[in-house]
């Protein structure tokens, strides 16, 4: 199967299933053992082939806990609805993985956001015209666009090889920056949208939500900036050769 079929149908499962039940659909589906190996009854995909599902998934947040749980089956095949990557691998690289991920949802959740606030720009009129013909709307929508693309390119750089050997460097810098972003995609979000973006019939702030949800597990910015700091530290090459090393 290709990676293209792979997500077009992880999509629409994600987009059908039913949110206050979702486990017997997404277990009988076989997309969360897509991670496992082949010879473990899997599809042995790489984190790289993993990446646009993941983004999928952080797009959808109603549906909480699919690739957590994809990932955790990778110890306990068993495993249903988990919450918690770094405690259900456990071992000195789980938090690394666990960081990954999380980055690769909140890039996921961003670009939703983006998406969504671009769309109601240009449909919502002021002074009889689209708010997105304003200079200072546009300025926000670039600040976003600029954040977003950002956060994604951190991400995916972590998505590199086995699940289980996420580069801790790596998964420093996504979590980083994908929470860097967060906070800016999300004010100008609401800033954009105005007392709509809070009314509950508008999933603005479900995205919103758990994109600040997620900006605190697993480490937040200052835990990762210090963990970047001290590896650096210890080494003595130059800033390129740092950058590069990343």
């Amino acid at each position: 199967m290709s990676d293209d079929l792979i997500l077009e149908q992880f999509v629409r499962l994600l987009d059908t299933l039913p949110v206050a039940a979702p486990w017997p659909a997404l277990e009988e589906s076989g997309f969360l053992d897509l991670l496992r190996s082949e010879d473990d009854g899997g599809a042995g995909l790489n984190l790289e082939d993993f990446f646009p599902l993941v983004l999928a998934a952080g797009a959808r947040p109603q549906i909480n806990g699919v690739v957590q749980t994809m990932v955790a089956r990778l110890k306990n095949p068993d495993t249903t609805a988990a919450a918690d990557i770094e405690a259900a691998l456990g071992g000195n690289n789980a938090r690394a993985v666990a960081a990954a991920i999380t980055a690769g949802l909140m890039a996921g959740a961003m670009e939703q956001i983006l998406a969504t606030t671009v769309e109601y720009a240009s449909t919502r009129k002021q002074f009889g015209r689209e708010i997105s013909k304003f200079q200072a709307i546009q300025h926000n929508l670039a600040i976003m666009a600029e954040e977003v693309t950002a956060a994604r390119m951190a991400a995916q750089a972590a998505f590199v090889g086995s699940p289980r050997e996420v580069s801790p460097q790596r998964a420093a810098a996504a979590k980083l920056r994908a929470g860097q972003a967060a906070e800016i995609v999300a004010a100008h979000a609401h800033a954009i949208h105005g007392a709509i973006g809070m009314t509950q019939e508008f999933h603005l702030h479900h995205l919103t939500g758990a994109l600040h949800q997620w900006r605190l597990v697993h480490g937040g910015e200052s835990y990762w900036a210090r963990e970047l700091g001290r590896w650096a530290l210890a080494r003595p090459d130059g800033l390129v050769t740092l950058a590069r090393a990343l």
